[in-house]
């Protein structure tokens, strides 16, 4: 999982995106070895798994691994055992086969801030959990399994930071994902209202009891599938934000109703890349239907109004100034910042392995 940087503006908020599978037009390959850094000798039963999807895979006698990455673009590759500390690599440049070995060190604590309850308020507690998981933990939502292995501290300059020395176990009771979280940073600075998550998740899938539950599962995967952060770079991949529903606008032009956010001006097509520059605030919006004239030229209307047929799950994000690259795939290479208000993009509640289809 990138880095997000989430700042939740005081604006009224709603995004949508069409609910069609991703497609995997590529994928990549990593194969390797995985050692002890102390004698060299190979460790069998190690963990191996992309970040943010479904896929893992296990190391043989031998510590070899090969796994297969389902997605265009960069992605994170971690590796897990119960005697060693976890490592990770992050891969910008993507190609069909990359060969990584890992050296692994022993495992020690790595001494996680606890503090007295007395420094932490339960709005702190309340707050990194909507900014994890878009929502409170609940038993029949996102139930977390071991809440008391994430450790609080707020400092005097009123900065929360979160650590954790274990992953954060979490139940997606109503998508049906065990979702393993490995939180590396959490801070959030009450004064700029900004807030820096740095994580990896990995999901497993449920097996539905019956096919009333394998229904509802479906059902609201396909609700948070319509407001993912691929179906929008797709879209923007192919330059069809227009013909799929998405509403570009400049930030001043929420005021003025003015028109669509230029994507001539934002988008550089590269052999099997699209290099996005975005240097004003650009907000994103779906009225889930074409973006006729009409729609342009009442920006504001369009983007706020509440009756039935335009706002039925529509979020509006805000894009600041920043680069990244996009893939035809809808995954993507550098740190994404994005400005959040409902979290409907970034909280896990909200948020899909990058294989679902």
């Amino acid at each position: 999982m990138k880095t997000f940087i989430i700042n939740n503006l005081k604006i009224a908020c709603v995004f949508c995106f069409f609910s069609a599978p991703v497609t995997l037009l590529a994928q990549q390959q990593v194969r390797g070895k995985i050692i002890d850094a102390i004698d060299s000798t190979p460790i069998a039963g190690a963990t191996v798994f992309i970040a943010a999807t479904t896929v893992s895979t296990i190391s043989d006698t031998f510590g070899n691994y090969s796994i297969t990455v389902p997605v265009e673009g960069s992605f994170d590759i971690v590796v897990s055992h119960v005697s060693y500390q976890r490592v990770s690599r992050t891969i910008d440049a993507p190609k069909p086969l990359h060969t990584i070995d890992f050296t692994l060190d022993g495992m020690e604590l790595s001494g996680a801030i606890v503090t007295a309850r007395s420094n932490v308020r339960q709005r702190d507690v309340n707050l990194f959990w909507r900014r994890l998981l878009g929502k409170l933990p609940s038993k029949n939502g996102l139930e977390v399994l071991n809440p008391e292995k994430v450790y609080f501290y707020r400092s005097r300059d009123n900065v929360l930071k979160v650590s954790s020395d274990e992953p954060i176990e979490i139940v997606n009771h109503e998508m049906g994902y065990y979702i393993t979280y490995y939180l590396q940073s959490f801070e959030h600075k009450y004064r700029e209202n900004e807030t820096l998550i740095f994580g990896k998740p990995f999901f497993e899938e449920f097996t539905p009891q019956d096919n009333k539950q394998k229904e509802q599962w479906e059902k609201k995967r396909q609700d948070v599938y319509s407001v993912s952060l691929i179906r929008f770079f797709r879209a923007l991949y192919h330059k069809k934000t227009r013909e799929e529903g998405f509403l570009l606008v400049e930030a001043d032009s929420i005021r003025r109703a003015s028109t669509l956010f230029p994507l001539d001006k934002i988008l550089q097509f590269g052999e099997n890349k699209v290099e996005v520059s975005i240097k004003s605030n650009m907000y994103v919006g779906c009225i889930n239907r074409y973006i006729t004239d009409d729609a342009i030229e009442n920006t504001l209307y369009t983007l706020t109004n509440t009756e039935q047929g335009y706002s039925a799950n529509r979020v509006v994000v805000v894009f600041p100034p920043q680069v990244f690259s996009i893939y035809s795939d809808g995954s993507y290479s550098g740190h994404l910042s994005i400005h959040d208000p409902g979290h409907s993009m970034t909280g896990l509640s909200n948020t899909l392995p990058i294989d679902y289809k």
